[in-house]
């Protein structure tokens, strides 16, 4: 139809031509066939040159299957276009020769300008023609397909040998020859096109039109080799040369590209195609084989049954038919493809699942399952990825991996949809949670334009929590603890919490020192810290196993996805403490974490003000606004992982010194806290801990906006920090501590009371009440350390008082206005009590814990207030 039609256009417009005598015309048509590659007919596709010119894009790609006419599209571009490159008189390009086969079609009747299309545009270009199909041949190594490369080029140089390169430098000339010569290095093949494009354009003034064919063969041809990826990497670098030399010397005209998808002899080096299952899930083959254009959907054959739609395909090629044949037994009654009553959506469906599939199967580390029963009217499809290594030896500690697939217009909806369907986790009829210890779960979605993917993990029903080694640990780093199997209490449910308190930014949370602030702060970056690379997550991925965390499924979707900013100011032990000094030491540190995430992301990538600016920072350059430092941090991160960040700063108050008299520097540290947590678009949330509720108080208007969690009043952490009273029997449990007189907890000179005397007496006022005799984490580890497996004579000792100097409260006493003459020793305790100026502060007494004169200051419980300050 199409092609009589086109026949009719064509004698109608060209009816009041003068009539060529019959031998002529024939002579014509077969010069014409002959020079555009058609074996019997040529249907008149010419007004593709109008479009392309008149087209706004300057590169322009078609892709088609075989057989659809891109070849002879391609070649009859350059005819139209290409100019003479021999005996050219000055401003004399036209190429005459090739008019006569354009005369008698449609583009001859067209205008522009008042010119036709003829005569502005035939034969009046330098043309670079690529065929990497017919032209260039793939070797048997990546050695021996480079030389096919050369070969390729000297030979594409060949056909411009006659041009004048006399515009050209000598050095360039050099070059040329070089290339005419094929004897030249890898870097300068790369180059190669980029430079024809560059001398064509000098040795005739004029842009070139660059019609490249077939430009994914190559690729497709090194899929199943073993130098793909060396191969891919070195066929991308020719394509961005040649375009981004463009982009300098303005070379290119119009660069017209084609390509083929995917051929049936690539599809069946696919996994897929030689597994048992393929009759059973014939809709990933039909929707794959669709996709390349081998089936071609018959609509009128669209017929109704019951609730589904029927659309028969029609086999385009005796290869297809041959491969139907072999490889489903019932080809001809299964050659149907079935969907819901949303044809399109399913259409895309299948299509991302096959795709999914196919390149899954792939891995030679994986079994990939499908659903026995499989319902195409669903819009989820699902998949399972279990390690080989399972299967063989049964073992099923490993990960295993499910993938839903799903449909939706809102695609991070879809993803969370995904997510949630199937939250018993069956499969067919296994229950994953009963055979398997971990399953990572996928959820995928996408529409027409786009596809997004988030996981969670969910655990087994029989994974425990990992035996903890009889081993103290009393330091500050979560992942450390972990690997080692150190004893931990675990705290994790401090990350439910973050997760779950919606609409708070920023915290801060002071406590006593030694209470687990900064294990804690190394445990949620540990958590919340997408990894850079695989190493760092095979490092880190078990460390969350079975912790009170990891009991609800969606906790996990949050695991290592965000990028984590950590600031720890403990290591501010300057013995100047004077202004200078600490602003030094904020660059330092800052410029530390710009140093580490300079290595976590593609740095090239960001804009050239946006590396100077981090260039300045991570030197700590004069002028640098140390204010906007963090913001400005946190703007970048969220270019490469489009995820806000997470800000953690341990021990805020070193910087708050009592010498930090000067209002600039008081300023710049005010508004470095304020420009960090206040007002930042790219803040998830922070923390700031500290011992001390000192120096944000007086930051008014600016970082005002802090959550404040102390043992004064703390509605969200709690049971965060320090041991409760069951926490504590746990541990003593562990390490086989228990008391030979000890009958019962209550009893006043057991081992249980001792400690709480000793250790305990920390009290936390919170929303559900007041949690008393929260006791101190380090000095009951350290008691641990020293007693394990005892049951009498037990050490309990001053741990805490040595765990830091008390520097601070040193200058405090020294500079207070306090009456010492009123100074008296408690024997009874060893306790010095510090006199007061007046009744009325006398009223609030206040017992402090510290060394003087190298002296032991003991505990003391004051019987009017079981809080310990």
């Amino acid at each position: 139809m199409a092609e009589s039609k086109l026949k009719r256009v064509t004698e109608n417009e060209n009816q009041d031509f003068t009539v060529e005598p019959p031998n002529k015309k024939r002579k014509e048509r077969s010069d014409l066939l002959k020079k555009f590659k058609c074996k019997y007919f040529y249907i008149d596709k010419s007004l593709l040159i109008k479009e392309f010119l008149q087209n706004g894009s300057k590169i322009v790609c078609i892709t088609r299957p075989s057989g659809y006419g891109k070849t002879t599209n391609l070649i009859m571009l350059r005819y139209f276009f290409e100019m003479n490159y021999e005996n050219i008189k000055e401003n004399e390009f036209q190429n005459l020769q090739n008019k006569k086969y354009f005369e008698n079609l449609l583009i001859s009747k067209e205008k522009e300008d008042d010119q036709t299309y003829l005569d502005k545009y035939q034969g009046k270009y330098p043309v670079i023609y690529l065929d990497f199909s017919s032209d260039f041949k793939i070797g048997k190594t990546f050695e021996a397909t480079i030389e096919n490369f050369k070969t390729f080029i000297s030979d594409l140089y060949e056909k411009y040998e006659n041009i004048n390169i006399k515009n050209l430098t000598k050095n360039k000339k050099k070059k040329w020859e070089k290339f005419q010569s094929g004897i030249f290095s890898i870097s300068e093949l790369k180059e190669s096109i980029s430079f024809l494009c560059l001398s064509l354009n000098k040795a005739f003034n004029k842009k070139i039109i660059l019609l490249i064919d077939n430009y994914d063969s190559p690729i497709l041809n090194t899929v199943n080799t073993s130098f793909y990826n060396e191969f891919f990497k070195f066929y991308k670098d020719v394509f961005l040369n040649i375009f981004k030399e463009d982009k300098y010397y303005h070379y290119l005209f119009k660069t017209f590209i084609t390509g083929n998808l995917n051929k049936i002899p690539i599809l069946m080096n696919y996994e897929m195609l030689k597994k048992d299952y393929i009759e059973k899930h014939r809709e990933i083959i039909w929707t794959l084989l669709v996709e390349y254009g081998y089936l071609i959907y018959d609509y009128r054959t669209v017929t109704a049954n019951f609730d589904f739609k029927v659309v028969k395909l029609e086999i385009r090629t005796n290869d297809v038919s041959e491969f139907i044949k072999n490889k489903l037994s019932s080809w001809k009654q299964n050659l149907c493809y079935s969907t819901g009553y949303d044809y399109y959506k399913n259409e895309f469906l299948d299509k991302y699942y096959s795709i999914i599939y196919s390149l899954l199967s792939l891995s030679d580390k994986c079994e990939v399952v499908t659903k026995k029963i499989f319902n195409e009217n669903n819009d989820i499809r699902e998949l399972l990825i279990i390690p080989k290594k399972n299967l063989k030896s049964n073992n099923n500690k490993n990960d295993i991996v499910y993938i839903i697939i799903n449909y939706n217009d809102i695609v991070k909806e879809g993803c969370i949809e995904a997510l949630d369907y199937n939250e018993n986790l069956e499969f067919d009829d296994i229950e994953l949670k009963n055979k398997y210890d971990k399953i990572i779960k996928f959820g995928i979605a996408f529409n027409e334009k786009i596809c997004d993917v988030i996981y969670e993990i969910n655990y087994g029903n029989k994974i425990k929590e990992k035996e903890m080694q009889k081993e103290i640990y009393t330091g500050e780093k979560f992942q450390y603890a972990s690997n080692e199997n150190c004893y931990l209490i675990d705290k994790t449910k401090m990350i439910s919490k973050l997760i779950n308190c919606k609409g708070i930014i920023a915290y801060l949370i002071t406590r006593p020192r030694r209470f687990g602030k900064s294990l804690n702060l190394s445990m949620i970056k540990d958590f919340f810290e997408k990894p850079i690379n695989e190493k760092e997550n095979e490092d880190k991925k078990f460390v969350f196993d079975g912790l009170e965390v990891s009991k609800d499924r969606k906790n996990m979707r949050h695991f290592h996805k965000y990028p984590v900013i950590y600031l720890n100011f403990k290591s501010n032990n300057n013995k100047e403490d004077d202004n200078s000094s600490i602003i030094n030491f904020l660059k330092k540190e800052i410029s530390s974490v710009f140093i580490y995430y300079k290595k976590r992301i593609d740095f090239n990538k960001l804009s050239k003000i946006q590396q100077e600016e981090w260039n300045k920072i991570e030197q700590k350059s004069d002028g640098v606004i140390l204010q906007s430092t963090i913001k400005f941090l946190c703007t970048c991160l969220n270019e490469f992982y489009k995820r806000r960040c997470i800000i953690l700063i341990d021990e805020y108050d070193k910087i708050f010194s009592e010498k930090l008299k000067s209002e600039s520097t008081f300023g710049t540290i005010k508004t470095f806290f304020s420009d960090t947590f206040k007002g930042n678009d790219y803040l998830h949330f922070g923390i700031v801990t500290g011992c001390l509720d000192i120096g944000l108080n007086e930051l008014n208007s600016g970082a005002n906006n802090f959550t404040k969690c102390s043992l004064f009043k703390d509605n969200y952490f709690s049971d965060c920090y320090g041991f409760t009273e069951d926490e504590l029997k746990n541990v003593l449990s562990n390490f086989n501590i228990s008391d030979s007189k000890e009958k019962s907890d209550d009893i006043e000179d057991g081992i249980k009371e001792r400690l709480k005397k000793k250790y305990g007496g920390y009290s936390c006022v919170s929303n559900i009440g007041i949690i008393k005799n929260i006791y101190n984490p380090y000095s009951i580890m350290k008691f641990v350390q020293k007693n394990k497996n005892k049951r009498d004579n037990f050490e309990l000792s001053n741990y805490w008082i040595y765990s830091e100097k008390n520097e601070k409260l040193k200058n405090l006493l020294k500079n207070s206005n306090f009456n010492f003459n009123e100074i008296k020793e408690i024997k009874e305790y060893g306790i010095i009590d510090i006199g007061f100026p007046n009744e009325k502060e006398k009223k609030k007494k206040c017992l402090i814990e510290m060394k003087v004169n190298d002296e032991n200051i003991k505990e003391y419980e004051d019987n009017e207030d079981d809080n310990k300050i």
